[in-house]
């Protein structure tokens, strides 16, 4: 029993304890939370975008009309005023008549000066086409006169070729007569063979007639030494006289007999005389058709070169002089100057008072009392019967969704307009931004008056467009957001900021559409805080 009372007291004192352990749990939670930043959140819509541009602008002239007159001259009186209504009969401004007569005087002057300048300029253009004329034909009968003769030249170096070959072919039709080599070499042995045959024969003749005066002489010596008529020795000396006797008689009948058909000379030196006078007369000519040739192709090209330059020198003098176009300015100089002069003098017959064209309200005055009338307008007016314009600038981001062509709003005072933008291009004036123009109807609007332009954009429908307050860039120039995430605690669960990037696709003044596949239609956006965020932040919801 007290046991269990024992237990009973430990339980109550146990389940005390967890009642206190989950009151402070309660209380640091509560410290906890109360510390959070306190969020909003809101998913992403699937919407189309609309752009809304608003922009003002003023209604000026729609055409303008100048008032021009003649620059230089000095202006008298400017009765006309910058905003002045006028008509046809309304004096703008009077020319100083005096400087005016001054102006047509010197233009006078100087339109005479002219005169005769073109005068003279003609003269001597003429004396320069009859010279330039006079040389063309001197070059004309310098080049014929070259001609002729250079073919002259050439015409007698080719008579005198002619003549050479002629000369040349009669000597090779009357060749010299020239005996054979072989016919000559022939009559050559046959001389050269009886020759010998005499030298041979005159050999033993002489020795023939030596051995019988040896032997005479022994005959006559032996009779003389006393020898008897039969001794055998004057025997012998007297057989030996007859044998040579005989020997003699023998030798002396062959050389008569060789020698009386004697074998003349062979003697062809006229014949090569004649042959070597053929030869160098040849020769000779063979060395004048060649000089000939030459001479002919040298008078050709003393021929093409005399042409070349006396054709040269006939196109140089048909080639035109070098431009001179002062005698045509001065022409056109002097017609301008007639021109303006023409006009002075109607200036000086309408008394020098000018009067607009149309009537209308001016809207510039260029000209000053005294001062001399600048090259341009003197005075521009706006015509009140053609339709006024509605001018505008439109800065960058506005363009977007404003184009040529677009239905817009146009607020003039109390009245609203439907109006279509008629012109848009970027100003010169800057880069940065463009000029817009509307032709307003006939009636609509005054010259001045200030208006609003409005116009509305629908963008195609995106599927993920979040709310633009949800919409962060950083100091890179990139787009984040911060999507609501669950995770674990030492508390428990929490909720907390994720930061993810985010690519914009347009955006308005409330809405910016993003690239989807980061988030889904399920994601919840924190679209406002109570304090600054960060990645991971712990965050609670708004109470």
């Amino acid at each position: 029993m007290e046991l269990w009372k024992k237990q009973k007291k430990i339980g109550i004192a146990f389940c005390i304890f967890l009642s206190l352990m989950f009151l402070c749990t309660l209380i640091s939670r509560a410290v906890y939370a109360s510390k959070l930043p306190q969020i909003t959140t809101k998913k992403p819509e699937r919407t189309a975008l609309m752009h809304r541009v608003e922009a003002e602008g003023i209604v000026q002239q729609g055409m303008e009309y100048a008032v021009n007159t003649l620059s230089g001259l000095r202006c008298r009186t400017v009765h006309a005023h910058v905003g002045d209504r006028i008509t046809t009969e309304t004096l703008l401004f009077e020319i100083d008549m005096e400087d005016l007569e001054e102006q047509i005087r010197d233009q006078e002057m100087t339109i005479q000066k002219l005169t005769l300048t073109i005068q003279e300029q003609e003269q001597n253009k003429n004396l320069a086409a009859g010279e330039k004329k006079t040389e063309q034909n001197r070059a004309k009968e310098d080049y014929d006169r070259a001609a002729e003769s250079a073919q002259d030249n050439v015409d007698r170096a080719k008579e005198d070729l002619k003549s050479a070959q002629d000369a040349l072919e009669n000597l090779k039709q009357s060749p010299a007569a020239a005996t054979p080599e072989e016919e000559r070499q022939k009559t050559w042995a046959e001389y050269n063979a009886w020759a010998a045959k005499e030298q041979e024969l005159q050999g033993n003749l002489k020795k023939a007639q030596a051995e019988k005066e040896n032997a005479d002489k022994k005959v006559k010596d032996l009779e003389a030494a006393g020898a008897s008529a039969d001794s055998k020795e004057l025997e012998e000396a007297k057989a030996s006289l007859e044998e040579a006797k005989k020997n003699l008689e023998k030798a002396e009948e062959e050389y008569n007999n060789h020698t009386s058909t004697p074998v003349s000379k062979p003697d062809y030196s006229s014949e090569d005389a004649e042959k070597a006078a053929w030869e160098e007369k040849k020769s000779s000519l063979e060395s004048s058709i060649g000089a000939a040739e030459r001479s002919l192709s040298d008078a050709r090209k003393s021929r093409d070169d005399t042409l070349l330059d006396a054709k040269r020198r006939l196109d140089d003098s048909g080639k035109a002089s070098a431009a001179d176009n002062s005698l045509a300015i001065n022409r056109l100089e002097l017609s301008v100057l007639k021109e303006k002069l023409e006009k002075y003098q109607e200036v000086l017959r309408t008394g020098g008072r000018i009067y607009p064209e149309s009537d209308g309200i001016v809207t510039r005055i260029q000209v000053s009392p005294g001062e001399r009338i600048p090259d341009g307008a003197a005075i521009v007016y706006a015509d009140l019967e053609s339709p006024l314009e509605f001018h505008l600038t439109l800065t960058k981001d506005q363009k977007k969704y404003v184009n040529q062509g677009d239905t817009a709003t146009l607020s003039l005072g109390k009245s609203k307009e439907s109006v279509t933008v008629d012109y848009v291009a970027a100003s010169e004036a800057s880069p940065e931004l463009f000029e817009a123009i509307i032709f307003l109807p006939q009636g609509v609007g005054t010259l001045g008056q200030s208006g609003l332009f409005t116009t509305e954009t629908q963008t195609d429908v995106f599927n993920c467009c979040i709310p633009l307050e949800a919409l962060y860039t950083d100091q890179n120039g990139r787009n984040y957001i911060y999507t609501l995430k669950e995770k674990s605690g030492i508390l428990g669960p929490e909720l907390a900021a994720e930061m993810v990037y985010v690519n914009v696709l347009d955006q308005n003044d409330k809405y910016a559409a993003i690239e989807e596949g980061v988030i889904d239609s399920e994601t919840e956006l924190i679209v406002s805080t109570t304090e600054p965020l960060s990645d991971r932040t712990i965050v609670r919801y708004k109470e």
